[in-house]
């Protein structure tokens, strides 16, 4: 997985455009954080819920993801990683964010607001790509 890899399922689905960059943060928290509904993905990652389950359903029809009723409450939709992907997804989760500590470790205190304001704008504007404008400059 070393050097940029990624699983061949999500190479696929970047090269055929089914999916791009605004569907990495659902899969990255599914990913390291395990289950969720798609109600508490949307406010994890502050989208509207429609925006969440619509990003969810292009994961799932890549494969990506699964979805399910929770047993506990049939109204809600559990949406997870399959275990057999999930492995090489943690990895690849693992890199991103080891690149991102190691570039603040060598910047200085000042350069290292500028850099997370910078990922801040990108946030805000990945999530106005994936139909939140009204989020879009708001923290």
């Amino acid at each position: 997985m070393r050097g940029g890899a990624v699983p061949p399922a999500l190479a696929e689905a970047f090269r055929r455009g089914s999916l791009g960059p605004r569907h990495m943060p659902p899969l990255f928290v599914l990913v390291r954080r395990g289950p969720s509904s798609v109600g508490e993905l949307a406010e994890r990652l502050r989208l509207a819920p429609a925006t969440a389950s619509l990003l969810l359903n292009e994961l799932s029809r890549a494969g990506l993801v699964e979805r399910h009723e929770d047993e506990h409450d049939r109204r809600r939709t559990i949406v997870s990683v399959p275990p057999e992907q999930r492995r090489l997804f943690q990895q690849l989760a693992d890199e991103r964010i080891g690149l991102i500590r190691r570039t603040l470790s060598r910047l200085e205190p000042e350069a290292q607001a500028h850099f997370a304001e910078g990922l801040r704008i990108l946030a805000e504007e990945s999530a106005a790509m994936a139909g939140e404008p009204e989020r879009a400059g708001h923290p």
